[in-house]
């Protein structure tokens, strides 16, 4: 009787969850043609209700298609629904940040009033294709000598940081050269971590750990635990996670990546000293005898484009 009863329980989720994914399906149908779209990496709704999209390299579009503001809304509170958040647009937070589940498996954040004026939202997909460094020469977005220094330390198993702004293409760019770690060690054990799965790898042995941000720091931490050749993180946000990355990396596991948001080269390692302030007194470690190259990336009309390579030993800049 017991097995029934927890069957029967476990079909009325099953079927709970299905009605609130037909909700939200139907909500999306103004949008759902961009968010099936291979190629659109990013769409925004503002105030106005017009649909606005990126596609990678072709930059941002600007379309003649609105969303109703009543629809707008019932995006966020279906998604809300969906994913078991909460959003209290009346005496809590009007916002919702979640990652829309599968088959999309893309960033959502959304804002209600009184924050804004009508409701908004900000899509973030995951890229369909893995862009590899050749594809970012032949399309310009960077030089043969930018390519032959990041194949280097990739092939010398340096620790690689890339930064930029929002939408820059950090992710994208971490993507290739996770691709490029995957041929030249096909079988190296790969640890991944981010709080938004976004990070993609052909890599045989690898394992992908999607967590909270407050989480991220006890993932790093487990990760020797695996024991893996590459340790590979998301974005650094917080000085605790900035720390015990670092420690890891320091303890014979090289060859890796992680981003951070910089506005050039120069200051990405200040920015990660600023982060280790947070939660060091006193000195902090000298950075530079852990990452070893410094990727920036730029937003431009026609996509993301590596606008400085820095090699942080003898500090050349490419």
């Amino acid at each position: 009787m017991q097995d029934i009863t927890v069957f029967g329980q476990f079909t009325a989720e099953q079927q709970k969850k299905r009605r609130l994914m037909d909700n939200f399906l139907d909500d999306i149908e103004d949008i759902k043609k961009y968010l099936d779209d291979a190629e659109v990496t990013d769409i925004f709704i503002g105030g106005s209700g017009r649909i606005i999209y990126k596609k990678f390299g072709k930059g941002k579009i600007i379309t003649n298609d609105y969303v109703r503001c009543s629809k707008a809304q019932g995006i966020i509170l279906s998604l809300a629904a969906l994913t078991g958040k909460q959003v209290d647009p009346a005496s809590g937070l009007p916002k919702l940040e979640c990652v829309i589940p599968h088959p999309y498996n893309a960033r959502f954040t959304g804002m209600l009033p009184p924050w804004v004026e009508h409701p908004e939202l900000a899509i973030r997909k995951r890229a369909a294709h893995i862009f590899s460094l050749e594809n970012y020469v032949e399309t310009g977005r960077m030089t043969e000598g930018q390519y032959s220094v990041v194949c280097r330390y990739i092939k010398e198993r340096k620790n690689i940081l890339a930064g930029g702004g929002t939408g820059s293409g950090k992710t994208t760019f971490t993507n290739a050269v996770l691709l490029k770690m995957y041929e030249y060690t096909p079988n190296d054990r790969f640890y991944i971590v981010e709080d938004v799965p976004e990070l993609q790898s052909k890599a045989l042995d690898a394992t992908f750990i999607s967590c909270k941000p407050q989480e991220a720091s006890e993932a790093v931490r487990t990760a020797l635990r695996w024991t893996p050749d590459r340790i590979i993180f998301g974005e650094l946000r917080y000085g605790e996670v900035a720390n015990e990355l670092l420690k890891a990396w320091n303890t014979g596991h090289t060859g890796n990546i992680t981003t951070i948001h910089a506005d050039s080269s120069q200051s990405m390692i200040c920015r990660i000293e600023g982060l280790l302030r947070e939660v060091i007194p006193g000195t902090i470690p000298d950075v530079r005898e852990v990452i070893h190259l410094c990727v920036h990336l730029r937003s431009t009309p026609q996509g993301p484009k590596i606008s400085d390579v820095l090699e942080t030993g003898n500090a050349l800049s490419h």
